[in-house]
């Protein structure tokens, strides 16, 4: 809500603007001012205000050369999304005064990163990264009789009861918590 104001002055609600975003405005060069690098991860709805415009972009005010546009929305409230990046090559170029892609080292671009599958790839890298760090740490602890000791520390119960590494679990347990 920092980035939208209402249109009438009033104190903005997220609920009311996410249900009829059409009473509010932009109130994002603030933060375009202040900063060089903006994650969008923005809620647009049919109605809502472009968080900044092509316009704002060329202002001499717009500090902004990095963009990271995880919602892809073309053409819409991030003015520098022009099209979706791929994971092959995820960065382009915005030239404010053209508003035209460029290569995104080019002198007064905005390098934009807009790949619309980002949100996909990180369980992807979360689940190989997970895997490569299990098949080289935990299943020769199978096979070395836990030389280093990772199946133990893993170990949360033996024995009918919560191992000394994890009985601070207890008073959940027996509900006091």
């Amino acid at each position: 809500m920092e980035y939208n104001k209402r249109t009438d002055g009033s104190v903005g609600d997220r609920y009311k603007f996410y249900k009829d975003p059409s009473n509010y405005k932009s109130n994002f060069m603030p933060y375009a001012k202040e900063t060089n690098f903006f994650i969008a991860g923005h809620f647009y709805g049919d109605g809502a205000p472009y968080l900044f415009t092509r316009e704002n972009a060329k202002s001499d005010d717009f500090s902004i050369n990095i963009v990271a546009d995880i919602s892809c929305d073309i053409d819409g409230p991030v003015a520098s999304t022009l099209r979706a990046s791929t994971i092959a090559a995820p960065f382009y170029g915005y030239d404010p005064q053209t508003e035209k892609e460029v290569d995104y080292d080019s002198k007064g671009a905005i390098t934009v990163m807009a790949v619309d599958n980002l949100p996909c790839e990180l369980p992807k890298d979360a689940s190989e990264g997970f895997g490569e760090m299990f098949m080289e740490n935990v299943i020769p602890a199978f096979f070395d009789e836990d030389a280093s000791g990772i199946l133990h520390r893993a170990k949360m119960t033996e024995k009918n009861g919560l191992t000394e590494r994890f009985g601070y679990l207890q008073d959940f347990l027996d509900g006091k918590e």
